[in-house]
């Protein structure tokens, strides 16, 4: 990228780091004289997503043919959004190997840490290894605030609900860093040239 364009950048936003494994960068605010664009501007409209009842490995193989690391999940009948599950899920399940943590002081939050790692250990469907209560966000939210979100909570992808709850769409940290590209772009001196975006690289 040429100096200029991260002069632009440098300008224009102050960034925050988040763990991701294609994204590691996104931004937490704007300059007031650009128009914000909304989350629905630039969200993932109609996600794929994946059911309740999928096994783990079909959902693996799914996500690896279409080079995702998570989905939201809903229930196969009423369609509706219950869970999301992501790699770190699949890992946690692999990572758990057979050995359950100890629990001998009766405390009900180890206790119920306790019967999670036993529900991902022998987790058949991705009902058992989804995460419940997913982070979800209106499309009339402006991306400088999903963008808060994504830092404060240090998650990958915001599910976009409408007032019914209704998932229609995804906002991942690629669409927000998409987004911080074009801004730049457009905050550029005349007649600069921009190089166009790869967008295998977010």
């Amino acid at each position: 990228m040429k100096p200029s364009i991260l002069k632009s950048i440098a300008g224009l936003f102050c960034f925050a780091s988040i763990d991701a494994f294609s994204v590691n960068r996104v931004f937490v605010s704007t300059p007031a004289q650009t128009q914000q664009k909304l989350v629905k501007d630039c969200m993932t409209p109609n996600p794929i997503c994946l059911k309740t009842t999928d096994s783990v490995d079909d959902a693996i193989q799914k996500l690896l043919n279409l080079g995702f690391n998570g989905a939201p999940v809903v229930d196969p009948i009423a369609g509706n959004l219950v869970g999301i599950i992501s790699a770190f899920d699949f890992l946690s399940k692999e990572e758990g190997g057979t050995l359950l943590p100890l629990v001998q002081d009766g405390n009900p939050q180890n206790l119920k840490l306790a019967a999670d790692a036993a529900r991902r250990i022998c987790a058949k469907t991705v009902e058992d290894l989804m995460s419940l209560d997913p982070l979800t966000i209106s499309p009339n939210t402006t991306m400088k605030e999903a963008a808060e979100i994504m830092t404060r909570d240090r998650c990958h992808r915001l599910c976009v609900v409408d007032g019914e709850g209704a998932l229609i769409g995804v906002l991942a940290t690629s669409d927000v860093m998409r987004h911080v590209l074009k801004i730049a772009h457009q905050a550029l001196p005349e007649g600069e040239k921009f190089e166009p975006i790869d967008d295998s690289l977010l």
